[in-house]
């Protein structure tokens, strides 16, 4: 998870969305209409399964990202985690919208970005819920959220406000506060310098001194403009763990053994929280030797991205994915 205005992900080309030749769904382009602003997204309907048809919105995480969740980094191109994802569920029987963020591919609401927060991302994501009942092929009783990375704090916050959804999914998901995720990942990066301790300590105290100051409202004039936009302070600040007690809903946890940027432990942190609120339906599945994107890592930092072997989602995690969702959205192929 990094901060919001990094990685946007900006298309060079047209990207074709369409269903594969033979596939067992469907694939429409559609138009949401968010608060001011439009989401252009793909909405994949099953070809044979029952309808109504129970149905699964992605999240993407921090950055503003096209509708497959991709990396604007070397070596990722084949990296399109929402794609598979999607597919693998519309092959299940389930339909699947995926949208490109606010701002960014087909979508408009750019001029919204300086001041939207990860609140206002929900709402985008509450704009979707409310689209997807007005279509007939649709149950709108069984509407389910994937969300990866900043979409895993996304999901809760729809899910805890609206009872009619009716399950998550939090792929990576962070369960401290952004305050304490951006320490983690300052002081990782600088682990990776030649720099002696009292320079890392100095630099973390520093970063502790702006957010501090953020937070608190202090006097920012000196601070750089990136940690003074409205989404920063709410990351740093956010803490996810009351949200999580607020949903009922059933919840599927999964996370990578080496992430680096949602440290593993965060995800027994949710279990626990959601369970002792009196959830009982809480799945929790840590994946050896896989990363933030849910790739097979060495250590897991965001350094080795570029480097991965392996830059497609194993079968391993879209059958645990997708088979939870069939059971809980009762999916009939």
């Amino acid at each position: 998870m990094q901060e919001k205005q990094s990685g946007v992900a900006t298309a060079t080309a047209p990207i074709d969305y369409s269903a594969p030749a033979g596939a067992p769904f469907t694939a429409e382009e559609v138009t949401v209409q968010a608060k001011g602003f439009t989401l252009a997204g793909t909405l994949l309907l099953p070809k044979t399964a029952r309808r109504p048809f129970p149905a699964v919105i992605m999240i993407t995480g921090s950055g503003q990202q096209t509708r497959d969740e991709p990396v604007p980094l070397p070596g990722l191109k084949d990296y399109r985690p929402f794609h598979q994802i999607a597919e693998s569920l519309a092959g299940a029987g389930i339909a699947v919208l995926r949208v490109d963020d606010r701002g960014v591919g087909g979508s408009t609401g750019r001029d919204t970005l300086a001041q939207a927060t990860t609140s206002d991302f929900a709402d985008d994501t509450r704009a979707q819920v409310a689209y997807l009942r007005t279509r007939s092929e649709i149950d709108p009783a069984k509407i389910a959220l994937v969300g990866h990375s900043e979409g895993g704090i996304i999901a809760p916050m729809v899910a805890a406000s609206a009872p009619r959804v009716a399950a998550i999914a939090l792929l990576a998901g962070s369960a401290k506060r952004g305050y304490e995720v951006t320490l983690f990942q300052q002081k990782a990066a600088l682990d990776g310098l030649k720099m002696s301790e009292e320079e890392k300590n100095k630099k973390v105290a520093q970063q502790r001194e702006i957010m501090d100051t953020v937070i608190n409202g202090g006097d920012t004039s000196k601070i750089p403009a990136q940690a003074k936009i409205p989404w920063v302070k709410e990351f740093w600040s956010y803490d996810p763990l009351p949200t999580i007690r607020k949903v009922h809903q059933p919840i599927l946890i999964l996370q990578g053994e080496l992430d680096q940027q949602v440290t593993a432990d965060q995800a027994p942190m949710l279990e626990k929280a959601a369970r002792e609120a009196g959830n009982k339906d809480v799945t929790m599945r840590v994946f050896p030797g896989l990363n933030h994107l849910f790739l097979p890592a060495k250590t897991g930092a965001i350094s080795e991205y570029s480097s991965l072997s392996v830059t497609t989602l194993g079968d391993d995690f879209l059958k645990l994915l997708t088979d939870w969702m069939r059971v809980r959205l009762q999916a009939q192929q």
